[in-house]
């Protein structure tokens, strides 16, 4: 016995699927779009939070830092309602292997020793 649809049950089939992996590329399109702003957006932060660790430094040890690693190793003093408390300059995650603050795409933040600024690199 044979049935008479078979032709056209695997048209509809196939179109269904060929419709199900455009929209998967289609999402797939904005997702990567919409992780790379975000990935942006949080070096941004991070950058704004190792320059202001820059500030810090200085106002506690009273000279520019030599490199981004010294801000994750060195602590200070900092006076709150539990008394003395000590703190990293800049408590980061995450770090290479040297104590160095990692962007979101795996490189190290760059530091300008003569602006004494941190920044990343698109």
């Amino acid at each position: 016995m044979r049935l008479k649809n078979t032709g056209r049950v695997s048209l509809e089939n196939t179109l269904v699927l060929l419709f199900i992996f455009i929209i998967t590329a289609i999402l797939l399109g904005y997702y990567h779009r919409y992780e790379s702003i975000i990935k942006e957006r949080l070096a941004q932060e991070q950058v704004y939070n190792i320059n202001t660790a820059i500030v810090v430094f200085v106002v506690k040890k009273g000279r520019f830092p030599e490199n981004l690693a010294e801000l994750t190793r060195d602590y200070f003093l900092e006076e709150n309602k539990e008394g003395l408390v000590t703190k990293k300059f800049l408590d980061f995650s995450p770090l290479d292997s040297e104590g160095y603050p990692v962007d979101p795409w795996g490189r190290r933040y760059q530091y300008d020793k003569k602006n004494h600024v941190a920044y990343f690199q698109k």
